[in-house]
């Protein structure tokens, strides 16, 4: 297998363990799979910066909601040694865990990773955003 095959294998198994772990419902995973000076930007919401905002955001994330949770990636590149670049379409289902009805959702996502010491990438940048009309749109 060329370098750029192997380089491509390993960003499919970190964003393999990004999505198990929120589909598990484990925080600690989930944060995990970021860089420890990430940022990660989810909609409506001021960015989560650092390894421990990330741990804290996931944590009340998934305390509040069983995920299911698929990404389909449209798009992935090397940019050099030391960055990737990652643009694709997630899906999103996340029931309640106090009860209610459950909240499906489908956008789209960019991810940009970094590659660590051990050879290995974690997500340095992560932003989503939906598809579906903002709330006064729809009605």
């Amino acid at each position: 297998m060329n370098r750029h095959a192997t380089e491509l294998a390993k960003l499919d198994r970190a964003r393999e363990i990004h999505v198990a772990a929120l589909n598990a419902g484990n925080p600690e995973v989930w944060a995990g799979c970021f860089d420890a000076k990430a940022v990660q930007m989810p909609p409506n919401q001021p960015p989560n910066v650092g390894a421990e905002c990330i741990l804290n955001w996931s944590r009340g994330f998934l305390a509040a909601f069983n995920a299911e949770f698929s990404l389909a990636p449209h798009e992935v590149q090397l940019a050099d040694t030391a960055w990737a670049f990652e643009r694709g379409a997630y899906e999103i289902t996340l029931v309640p865990r106090a009860g209610g009805d459950a909240l499906r959702d489908a956008g789209k996502y960019l991810t940009i990773y970094r590659r660590q010491d051990d050879g290995g990438w974690l997500m340095a940048y992560d932003i989503w955003n939906s598809d579906n009309p903002a709330p006064a749109e729809a009605s």
